[in-house]
């Protein structure tokens, strides 16, 4: 069966909480593992590769939160080859700014992966503690839905 990482980075929760929901979806197709950075090495992960690999993290000024990008190099250092296929979603409480540098430039740059997939989940919060504005479900539902299209071809 395809294994699917997701790994986050959360600080009030929100990001663990979409992390969830996202592994929830995916399991009716995959076998999935779910992580908090906090709680496994990027070793661990390289020991044991999945064929696909989510990276959700909260956006702090316009950026990814800094532990999950420096995660993200240690983790490129750790890999003897890419991982076949990748993804990122994110939390916010700011305007949600396409343009901004995302994580996706930063696991094709350091060779984390083999392939990105270019769409990307973006969940704005009512506040920065959260919660998630009303009627984010359809979003999640979509993303789910194309990324698991993605991983499987």
């Amino acid at each position: 069966m395809t294994k699917i990482w997701i790994i986050y980075n959360s600080k009030h929760g929100n990001c663990r909480k979409l992390s969830e929901e996202v592994a929830i979806k995916l399991q009716n197709k995959f076998e999935v593992k779910i992580s908090n950075i906090s709680n496994i090495t990027p070793a661990e992960i390289a020991s044991e590769p999945p064929d696909a690999i989510l990276v959700g993290a909260r956006i702090i000024i316009g950026k990814p939160d800094k532990k999950i990008r420096k995660f993200l190099f240690k983790l490129a250092d750790c890999l003897e080859s890419p991982i076949p296929k990748a993804g990122t979603f994110y939390t916010h409480g700011d305007v949600w700014l396409e343009s901004f540098p995302t994580l996706i430039s930063q696991l094709m740059t350091l060779e984390i992966t083999e392939e990105v997939f270019l769409e990307i989940l973006e969940i704005k919060l009512q506040k920065i503690k959260g919660p998630a504005e009303p009627g984010q479900e359809k979003k999640i539902e979509e993303f789910v839905e194309t990324f698991s299209q993605f991983v499987s071809v």
